[in-house]
């Protein structure tokens, strides 16, 4: 059996993409950019600043509007931008699915 070494913490393949998304605080809305997909999460690109362990909800484009719960895991700054990656929380069967649909 060949054995795979890696720092690689995720359990679902990364997709690239590219898309809009719609994160909020709670507070406020943001329209951001998505730059991968997995069916556990995504990275964004973004102007704004989220703390790692920040709850947010991330509302997705599709022909019906997909609303989730999710966590920053990490975030980096890069330039003026911001790097993060958000973990999906909580997600149902149908959120799952619209996922899933996104990714197909």
């Amino acid at each position: 059996m060949k054995e795979i070494f890696s720092s690689e913490r995720r359990m679902n393949e990364r997709l690239p993409i590219e898309s809009l998304v719609t994160i909020s605080d709670g507070q406020r809305f943001y329209v951001e950019s998505l730059t991968d997909i997995s069916m556990g999460g995504v990275g964004v690109e973004t102007l704004q600043e989220f703390l790692s362990g920040s709850r947010v909800t991330m509302f997705f484009p599709s022909s019906s509007r997909v609303k989730i719960g999710g966590m920053v895991r990490w975030a980096r700054k890069k330039g003026r931008m911001h790097r993060m990656g958000l973990q999906f929380t909580d997600m149902t069967p149908e959120q799952e699915n619209s996922i899933y649909e996104l990714i197909h």
